[in-house]
């Protein structure tokens, strides 16, 4: 081959290379992606740099909260119930009768009676707690879930001793006067919510690998109905008068999550660009309108809700005020990380949030 022609294609070659190379820095390299904009300067909670609209609220963790007649009661893992009576939110000390291994609490709506969950030697038990008279009451073993009716004198419990037994029953929360509704329930780990005077609501335990349900037990005529079927990862969060709810699932493999509403005349639709668990949302007063923290993202890998609870990530959150009825939705807060547990002030100006990071309670200043 002649010298000029071999110079001729290295020529080209080293122009091509170059022009590669020029194209791949200029245009097809990864940009790097800026941190979050929008005046949002905040990333842990405890580590507050957000001209003060977050504000700590506990000094110890806590495992669970309540919004009862405008005033934020909470309980700490040793069973010490706290109630923040003021503007100011200081936790005043209510309640000092602990309970060992404390998993979780039911509360009633106006705070009278509360029942707490514990573990005794791989058995769980629930213990009715009234704050006003500084006692404990044991209720019956066999109980699997228990919630108070919408008037708090009562509470319905789903009773299963063992793998044979799936009984319903209601009473009066120190278990006096107890009603049968079901003997025979034909349903097996479920939990229970009263969400009105007249309906006990049934649902699946949640997992992202099992197809749960939710059914509706009339207390009138003892009617059991199936309103949603076959959901994987189904959760639901009803609303404070138990007119409607909202319901996480997800598809087969725990993951696609959405979001969703129930409303009151019986139609379901999803919230769309909403991907998030009901854990994370709460009701305001007025029944319509809800706030959710929204993860950013999930994991590829994570299964939904299972791998949530069994706290196998963390994520950064943003907080969404989403009507219900119009899918309208507004930024209130960006860049959070992972919360839980949300209670809204009756005014609509605060909400209050546990941190999943260390389970400390915060307050947001949503004005």
């Amino acid at each position: 081959m002649p010298k000029k022609t071999l110079y001729i294609i290295l020529t080209i070659i080293i122009c091509l290379i170059i022009t590669g190379v020029l194209i791949w820095y200029f245009v097809l390299k990864p940009k790097e992606v800026a941190a979050p904009t929008g005046g949002i300067d905040f990333t842990v909670p405890g580590q507050i740099k957000n001209e003060g609209r977050i504000k700590i609220i506990s000094q110890e963790p806590v495992i669970s909260l309540s919004q009862i007649n405008g005033e934020i009661f909470f309980y700490d893992f040793s069973g010490q119930l706290w109630q923040t009576p003021n503007e100011e939110n200081k936790p005043i000390a209510v309640e000092e009768m602990s309970i060992n291994n404390l998993i979780d609490v039911v509360w009633s709506k106006d705070a009278k009676n509360i029942v707490k969950t514990g573990s005794e030697q791989a058995d769980i038990k629930y213990i009715l707690s009234d704050p006003a008279k500084k006692a404990l009451v044991n209720l019956k073993s066999g109980i699997k879930s228990v919630a108070f009716s919408p008037d708090s004198k009562k509470i319905a419990y789903y009773f299963s001793p063992n793998s044979r037994e799936n009984s319903l029953f209601t009473s009066d929360p120190d278990g006096k006067n107890q009603r049968t509704l079901s003997l025979e329930l034909n349903l097996r780990d479920i939990t229970i919510n009263w969400p009105n005077a007249n309906t006990i609501a049934l649902a699946s335990k949640p997992s992202g690998l099992v197809a749960g349900n939710l059914w509706f037990f009339d207390i009138r005529n003892f009617a059991i109905n199936k309103i949603i079927d076959d959901l994987f990862g189904l959760e639901v969060l009803f609303s404070t008068d138990g007119s409607s709810f909202i319901y996480s699932y997800a598809n087969e493999k725990g993951q696609d999550l959405k979001l969703a509403v129930y409303d009151a005349k019986g139609n379901s639709k999803i919230i769309n660009n909403v991907s998030t668990l009901v854990d994370k949302c709460v009701f305001t007063k007025d029944q319509l309108n809800i706030y959710c923290a929204v993860p950013q993202s999930w994991p590829d890998f994570a299964v939904l809700p299972d791998d949530y609870y069994k706290n196998a990530f963390t994520t950064n959150d943003d907080i969404w005020k989403i009507n219900t009825e119009t899918g309208e939705k507004t930024l209130v807060f960006e860049n959070i990380s992972s919360i839980s547990n949300l209670a809204v002030s009756e005014d609509d100006a605060n909400i209050f949030f546990i941190s999943r990071d260390n389970q400390l309670l915060f307050k947001l200043n949503l004005k």
